[in-house]
């Protein structure tokens, strides 16, 4: 089973419903422009969430509790890659010691605050597939699915924020642009999945990017203007 789709139309957090109602095993691959993670599911439950900033705060978890030193964790960033076969994760738990309870708090703790984390992801893809070997966590969460979720919508309703501020779909297209423009431009030629302005050849006749076009902070335009319009022959462009 493949299960693809935008995250700014199916929310991660129905993704995970709907997987957890299926019972469904294998693993969620979440990305968007800055961080690309991995949900790990058997028979509907999280066994493990993966992504850099949150194995690392594992591994300070961690050695918080004394359950590893600073030492071990650097070999077990050594010896793991950071791909879905190999997460940090499973080796982390499975070189950490102490009393099982403790280990199984500090996962609950770690997956609760990392669910939470993704009420605030609102671009980016995900895709679910099954794998043919599952991968083994000596700790998991006893947590399921619905609590996670419910306490994720409560932490947030509760002023709780994200640890860093997520990259939007507006500020995303805007890093993979290569043209200099305004505040003035964005706001009215930036949409959540696509910029107008630089995408629409009529923007040409804006008065706006003539300007800037004379002062020089943005380059000429290869199209060759139509008779009678030293722009070209192109209608406006119908604002919303």
């Amino acid at each position: 089973m493949i299960l693809w789709g935008e995250i700014r139309e199916f929310p991660l957090f129905t993704v995970l419903q709907f997987l957890s109602q299926q019972r469904r095993t294998g693993i969620l691959e979440i990305q968007d422009f800055e961080d690309l993670g991995f949900i790990y599911m058997s028979t509907g439950r999280v066994e493990g969430i993966s992504m850099q900033t949150w194995d690392e705060m594992l591994g300070n978890r961690l050695v918080a509790a004394g359950a590893l030193t600073e030492s071990q964790v650097r070999e077990c960033w050594l010896e793991s890659g950071s791909s879905e076969k190999t997460p940090v994760i499973a080796a982390l738990l499975d070189r950490a010691k102490g009393d099982h309870r403790e280990l199984v708090e500090i996962v609950n703790r770690h997956t609760a605050d990392a669910v939470m984390q993704l009420m605030y992801w609102n671009g980016g893809t995900f895709r679910f597939s099954t794998s043919a070997e599952p991968v083994y966590f000596p700790v998991i969460p006893s947590l399921s699915v619905d609590f996670l979720l419910l306490d994720a919508y409560r932490r947030v309703d509760e002023g709780e924020r994200p640890w860093h501020k997520k990259i939007s779909l507006e500020e995303e297209l805007c890093l993979t642009c290569t043209i200099e423009c305004s505040p003035e431009i964005k706001k009215r030629y930036l949409r959540p999945d696509v910029c107008l302005w630089r995408s629409m050849p009529a923007v040409l006749k804006d008065p706006i990017f003539r300007g800037m076009r004379k002062l020089g902070m943005v380059g000429e335009r290869q199209e060759r203007p139509g008779p009678g319009d030293e722009y070209g022959d192109m209608d406006d462009l119908p604002f919303v």
